[in-house]
């Protein structure tokens, strides 16, 4: 009995193992970052996707706000990060992929009617 469980937690244990982690790809596009809203589209069109970033790539992913001294606004950027797999992200669940931060190359904050 014990064997069994044994060999069946090695099995998943190993399948877990196997989860790749998403490589950090490259990607241009618009952040909308508003209350409770963090939502990003593709210079293509696609998303919008949860915008995250962590530790010290927050600060210079959102530097741009700070010039005109608010905490919210619409940047134009071009990151590096890795996109999750679809599911249920962001405030209320309400974004099917969440993109994380990993590298700011640039952001410039734009007007919404830009």
């Amino acid at each position: 009995m014990h064997r069994r469980a044994l060999l069946a937690a090695a099995f998943v244990l190993s399948a877990c193992a196997a989860t790749p982690r998403p490589t950090p790809q490259r990607y241009e596009g618009r952040w909308d970052f508003h209350f409770e809203t963090s939502s990003f589209t593709t210079a293509d069109g696609e998303g919008p996707w949860w915008l995250a970033a962590d530790g010290e790539v927050w600060p210079i992913l959102t530097a741009p706000f700070a010039e005109t001294g608010g905490p919210w606004g619409v940047l134009e950027i071009v990151i590096e990060g890795e996109l999750s797999e679809p599911g249920r992200y962001g405030h209320l669940g309400a974004y099917e992929r969440e993109l994380r931060v990993t590298r700011v190359i640039s952001s410039r904050q734009v007007s919404r009617n830009d």
